[in-house]
């Protein structure tokens, strides 16, 4: 009976062992943590006046974009989903405690290993771009930012005020609308990611605004001759998505 009792306490020691080993090799989390920043200065909606090319200065109201098929790349370049879409926005940074802390976008189920890198698309995926509101539960990444007329995503918006004439006021409303498959592009950064079983990793991601509105005081979009943008300009919308392409870092 001894015996017998034994070989069953054996066999559930073994299975929970085993219960362990599976769990510690699928339960690792990885933490993107996303600041945004306008020039040297962290972003802080609406209150900060930030200054900008040819003498003028913004405020901003909301700044926030979509990511989509972000993905871990094993040492065999092959890639296992993190996640499909997720929405990165800036709208609730009201204070420089908020923006210092940054948006965190949290992941789990990850076999524990070195990875090689992290990719992920700048907008909405076209397979993801095809489909609409209707197809989600609230609250969901795709459950707004939808343009029925142009059937897909607003990929990025950035909306706020700008004075143009230095003069401390900021009469002119920006509104620029970024969304179209063809700007959809994915992004893969090389960095060694090793996940340790027990050990969230935490990667940082920062996204300067001032870039993805200006490359310099001789290319940049001039809010004295344009203050909005539904890509409906492809010099625009293309402008934007390129510059906020090469904008996002990973540190």
């Amino acid at each position: 009976m001894k015996k017998i009792f034994f070989l069953a306490a054996s066999a559930a020691l073994l299975l929970a062992a085993t219960c362990r080993d599976d769990e510690g090799s699928s339960i690792e989390s990885i933490e993107m943590n996303f600041k945004s920043s306008f020039g040297n200065a962290p972003l802080v909606m609406y209150e900060s006046a930030y200054p900008y090319e040819a003498g003028m200065a913004v405020k901003l109201q909301l700044f926030q974009f979509y990511l989509s098929n972000i993905s871990l790349q094993r040492e065999d370049n092959s890639f296992v989903l993190l996640k499909d879409v997720a929405l990165i926005s800036f709208k609730d940074i009201l204070t420089p405690a908020a923006a210092a802390e940054g948006i965190t976008l949290n992941t789990e189920g990850l076999a524990a290993g070195h990875y090689k890198g992290i990719r992920m698309g700048i907008g909405v995926a076209p397979n993801l771009n095809s489909t609409n509101p209707a197809n989600y539960t609230p609250p969901h990444p795709l459950d707004d930012n939808y343009w029925s007329a142009a059937t897909g995503y607003v990929f990025i918006k950035i909306e706020g005020n700008a004075d143009t004439t230095g003069n401390g006021q900021f009469p002119a409303k920006l509104t620029f609308h970024t969304g179209a498959n063809d700007i959809y592009k994915e992004k893969t950064f090389q960095k060694h990611i090793e996940l340790k079983e027990g050990e969230p990793l935490q990667l940082n991601f920062s996204m300067d605004l001032k870039k993805v509105l200006s490359k310099g005081p001789d290319n940049f979009l001039d809010f004295r001759q344009i203050t909005q943008d539904h890509s409906n300009n492809p010099a625009v919308y293309t402008f934007i998505a390129d510059n906020l392409f090469d904008a996002l870092v990973l540190e």
